[in-house]
């Protein structure tokens, strides 16, 4: 690995693990409301969950401070991953893009592709660590996995290898265009602030720019792929349902477009939606740490 190529996979590194630990809690409450069948209404008594605010409560009534951060091992091991895969992938790639005259005179489907590719890649090495931490997330309380590794051999044990790739069809198409989709707008967004600020380079934006840059981006990526981040989510803990048992009545499917069929008969076209807010706060939030980090993380870097 070249000199560039080890600073791009610590900058990602940085990237991912930071940015985990702050907005797990909000990664806890969107999984728990994608996979929640009930409406997410007061109005609904059986409802386990009936906002953000009253969500937030029920968790820590019943789980603990800790409960806000369930998952959060393989989550963390899971962000350091994609984010070093990510970036690398997208930094080499972009690289040979960059000789390819027609990507020449279309810099936007460049990133959209570079980073798609990346995403995708990123999305096979981390994909069974995001079906584990989706199981410890949604898990009753003292009825489930122990810790990451026992969860990975039950699993492995009872479903071999496919049942850690749960869900992988739809994080693939889910995972590929909203990658994609954040680096040409972030690129094309930090370009327009470029412009605005008179900057010379990327390099020279300030990082409160980089992360309005970084929201923007996030909120606009995440609202054109949502429903397939549900889909996945409730692919994800079929065969979960004795571990799944105070949180409402478990979802059941057998296969992608069953799961969207019966999503949208039982739960309305709306259901396809649930926990979009706290997602859009993550995806927002999330995404301008990530780059704002990432980006930071290589200016300090490139000192060495």
């Amino acid at each position: 690995m070249g000199e560039k190529s080890w600073k791009n996979a610590v900058a990602g590194a940085c990237s991912g693990a930071i940015t985990r630990f702050l907005c797990q809690p909000l990664d806890v409450l969107k999984i728990r409301f994608q996979v929640q069948v009930e409406p997410l209404s007061y109005n609904h008594r059986t409802s386990k969950y009936k906002s953000i605010v009253h969500a937030f409560s029920v968790i820590y009534r019943e789980e603990g401070f800790r409960g806000l951060w369930k998952g959060h091992n393989p989550a963390q091991v899971l962000s350091i991953g994609y984010g070093i895969t990510q970036f690398t992938v997208y930094e080499r790639v972009n690289r040979s893009a960059e000789t390819v005259q027609f990507f020449q005179r279309h810099t936007a489907l460049k990133n959209f592709c570079c980073g798609g590719l990346a995403g995708a890649t990123a999305s096979l090495v981390s994909t069974p660590l995001d079906v584990i931490r989706t199981r410890l997330i949604v898990q009753d309380v003292g009825n489930g996995y122990q810790s990451s590794v026992q969860a990975a051999g039950i699993i492995l044990r009872k479903d071999g290898i496919r049942g850690l790739y749960r869900g992988f069809g739809p994080s693939l198409l889910q995972i590929t265009p909203l990658a994609g989709s954040n680096f040409m707008f972030y690129k094309f967004y930090c370009g327009l602030l470029q412009g605005f600020l008179g900057a010379e380079s990327h390099s020279d934006l300030p990082t409160w720019g980089l992360l309005m840059m970084g929201s923007l981006t996030g909120f606009s990526s995440r609202a054109l792929v949502y429903p397939l981040d549900v889909i996945k989510k409730r692919l994800q803990i079929q065969g979960f349902a004795q571990h799944h048992q105070t949180f409402g009545r478990h979802f059941e499917c057998e296969g992608f477009l069953q799961c969207v069929a019966r999503t949208v008969r039982t739960e309305g076209f709306l259901g396809l939606y649930k926990g979009i807010v706290p997602s859009m706060l993550k995806s927002g939030i999330t995404t301008a740490l990530n780059f704002c980090i990432y980006d930071e993380a290589k200016k300090l870097l490139a000192k060495i």
